[in-house]
């Protein structure tokens, strides 16, 4: 694994590159945003996923089409076949930082097999009135492979995928600024890891319209997703704050079963059953539960103590010209006794408290409110929102509300630089056995700007402001400033 000191001489190395048209230059290829316009070779981007480290594999309709066969021509001065399609110039204008690999890259894409690996960097200032002021720099190294069964073995519609991931970060998160969200999406928590974070198997049928997935599955992926391209650092971009304690993502992916049925084009029906024992708390003997990222399929499968997530959502999708829109409801449910807050290291712990059963709603929405060109064109500025709500006597969180908005072209001559700013708040249960800050609240404010020096590398700046009083001096947090430059590159 690269070191993060390494990757970040290599992304100083390469902050100064040949100048070229900008119009060149692909989407954003931070670890949040994988997206890119199609190559010549129509090369397939990385599908957006929800939280910046929830990976999931392209769709059969984003891999890239098998090359045609070239194309014979008559007449004595004309050549026998079409010309070769020339790669992008490497490294500046290439997709990825390692290019296409002599031909292999994109041979493999056309047999059905993507790999994609990223790394991200994030070097962060903590200042203001926290319980530590200092310096922290978290990492993700990502890769991934998936498999499209229909081109590799002629199985139509099934997909196998492997995530593999190893983070890290040089100082603990929580003793500078721990607060309930989590303001830095790739931390690792207690302790650094290297997993094989997810691995399944989907199965769809009917031209797509029904599918199924199992395996060892990042929830996130799938469901609580208010809009799939954002680049923010603060996990509060990303799900509710009633749901962040129970949903198996990351980095605690877990055993489970999705099914999804898309009824018409514009509604779409999801049901998750996830292995629960991360969060699985025994208020008897203060024994926590396993953590799932560690076991795979075995607390699913075999070993559960009665510890389940369930989930289900309704999506549905509209478009008003060029401008798309979308919005999600959906119900979530931890069965037996959980834990009342992350479980960052899931020890035992005597003292901590449990409620039964904590259940909830939530809602996400996503609009463009505006689209410089056709609906491909990638500039456009897109707000984007979600609400969550949890009985106060089941959950440390009765209800938060997050929005925002994004901004990718808006300078004419970037079009690829991305500006993003949202506003939320989480507020705490009043039941003092439960909750963390009885009667308070959480309130993050986040702004960033995203450039996109090469297609395979981004450079981001970032500040944040937040604020969760506490009656407990070492849990309290003031006026925090969190100052952070993200590094991101796609191999």
């Amino acid at each position: 694994m690269p070191h993060p000191v390494l990757l970040l001489s290599l992304c100083l190395q390469a902050a100064d590159p040949p100048a070229s048209p900008t119009s060149g230059v692909a989407p954003s290829t931070s670890v949040r945003s994988q997206t890119q316009e199609e190559s010549q070779r129509t090369r397939p981007a990385r599908p957006p996923a929800s939280h910046p480290a929830s990976a999931r594999p392209p769709e059969a309709h984003e891999l890239p089409q098998p090359r045609p066969e070239p194309i014979l021509t008559e007449g004595p001065q004309s050549p026998s076949i079409s010309p070769a399609v020339e790669e992008p110039a490497w490294p500046w204008k290439a997709d990825t930082l390692t290019g296409d690999w002599g031909g292999w890259r994109t041979q493999l894409q056309d047999s059905g097999l993507v790999l994609t690996a990223t790394a991200t960097l994030d070097l962060t200032t903590v200042m203001g009135d926290t319980p530590r002021d200092g310096f922290l720099m978290p990492y993700l190294v990502d890769m991934n492979l998936s498999m499209n069964l229909e081109r590799l073995v002629g199985w139509q519609g099934g997909t196998v995928f492997l995530d593999f991931q190893q983070a890290g970060s040089t100082a603990l998160a929580t003793d500078f600024v721990p607060d309930f969200w989590g303001f830095n999406s790739i931390y690792p928590f207690a302790e650094n890891f290297t997993q094989l974070s997810q691995y399944w198997i989907s199965q769809s049928f009917a031209d797509g319209a029904l599918s199924f997935k199992f395996g060892k599955i990042d929830a996130n992926a799938d469901f609580a997703v208010s809009y799939q391209n954002l680049l923010f650092i603060n996990t509060a971009a990303y799900m509710p704050a009633t749901i962040a304690t129970d949903m198996p993502t990351y980095p605690f992916q877990a055993g489970g079963t999705e099914v999804i049925w898309k009824a018409t084009d514009w509604l779409t029906g999801k049901f998750g059953f996830f292995d629960g024992s991360t969060n699985w708390f025994d208020p008897q003997t203060g024994q926590a539960g396993t953590n799932t990222s560690k076991r795979g399929l075995a607390t699913y499968l075999w070993d559960n103590p009665g510890s389940y997530f369930l989930i289900g959502e309704l999506d549905t999708t509209w478009s008003i010209g060029n401008l798309d829109g979308f919005f999600g409801a959906g119900w979530f449910e931890q069965t037996g006794p959980s834990a009342f807050g992350p479980q960052a290291d899931v020890s035992p712990s005597p003292t901590a408290q449990g409620v039964q059963s904590p259940w909830g709603l939530y809602g996400s929405l996503s609009q463009d409110l505006f689209r410089a060109g056709g609906k491909d064109d990638p500039g456009k500025l897109t707000a984007f929102g979600q609400f969550g709500w949890s009985p106060p006597d089941r959950n440390a969180v009765q209800w938060s509300l997050a929005g925002g908005l994004e901004w990718q072209g808006v300078v004419p001559e970037r079009p690829q630089d991305t500006l993003g700013l949202i506003v939320a708040y989480a507020h705490f249960s009043g039941d003092s056995l439960i909750s963390p800050s009885v009667g308070e609240g959480e309130f993050v404010v986040e702004g960033f700007y995203n450039v996109q020096i090469t297609p395979w590398l981004a450079i981001q700046p970032d500040l944040q402001y937040l604020r969760q009083p506490n009656s407990d001096p070492a849990a309290s947090i003031g006026d925090a400033w969190i100052l952070t430059l993200r590094v991101s590159m796609t191999f």
